[in-house]
């Protein structure tokens, strides 16, 4: 009887195991996400590394590209994606941890140009608006009705048009806008915020939806102790001082 226990716990083990592995994608979006040679660095790295250490997780971080990272833990099981906003168009697609970041998103337009944008109205009537395809800021302002949308492959390129004069506006966020135009090779001076307030937007962990409730839970209740002993706190000044 023993020995029949002994192989069936041996048995299982591997699969208990197995199911504890998530493959673990990452976004480069600085500060959020960016890589300083070849080491994943960032709030969302950061901020998940902590609750890895608080739960015990030892599954690795991964950069990943965006259109086959959101596509592929929306298709297959054990996946998670750090980090995306959460909007509506998106809630049933993922399970969630979060937020790990908020901040306003404004209109920005190129410096010095005379395009006066003070409400949505302004930014409905201008005639291009670049986004990135199926980014938050493309499916937020498709979802909100906007049809002047200029859509790129990466968030460099809608930038890098904005520069070059060739779309109007780009929907940044207030607090990124200067790492994300740096990134892109940029003088985050040749960009100016308008006085349009698009929405509220928050950076959130997306697991896809096999992710048993426990998984969930156990990763939100980490989140709220790191919030609550300061650690939080520590990550978001350190990769916030410029």
């Amino acid at each position: 009887m023993r020995f029949f226990l002994y192989i069936l716990m041996t048995c299982l083990l591997p699969v208990q195991c197995f199911a504890e592995e998530i493959n673990m994608q990452v976004i480069i979006y600085p500060p959020l996400a960016y890589e300083v040679d070849g080491e994943l660095r960032g709030v969302a790295p950061d901020v998940v590394r902590a609750i890895q250490a608080e739960i015990g997780d030892t599954n690795k971080i991964y950069a990943a590209p965006w259109l086959r990272a959101y596509e592929q833990t929306q298709t297959h099981e054990r996946q998670a994606l750090f980090a995306i906003v959460r909007i509506p168009k998106r809630e049933n697609l993922f399970k969630w941890v979060g937020p790990i970041f908020e901040e306003g998103d404004y209109f920005f337009k190129k410096k010095g140009t005379e395009l006066d944008v003070r409400s949505l109205r302004d930014a409905r009537i201008v005639k291009r608006i670049a986004v990135r395809k199926d980014g938050y800021t493309h499916q937020a302002l498709q979802e909100a009705g906007f049809d002047n949308l200029d859509i790129s492959p990466t968030y460099d390129s809608s930038y890098k048009k904005l520069a070059e004069g060739r779309v109007d506006l780009v929907l940044l966020g207030e607090r990124t806008y200067y790492y994300m135009v740096r990134k892109a090779g940029l003088d985050h001076t040749l960009f100016e915020k308008t006085e349009c307030k698009f929405a509220e937007s928050g950076a959130w962990l997306a697991f896809s939806k096999d992710t048993p409730d426990e998984t969930i839970l156990k990763w939100q209740q980490a989140l709220d102790t790191l919030k609550e002993n300061g650690v939080f706190d520590q990550i978001m000044e350190r990769n916030f001082s410029h």
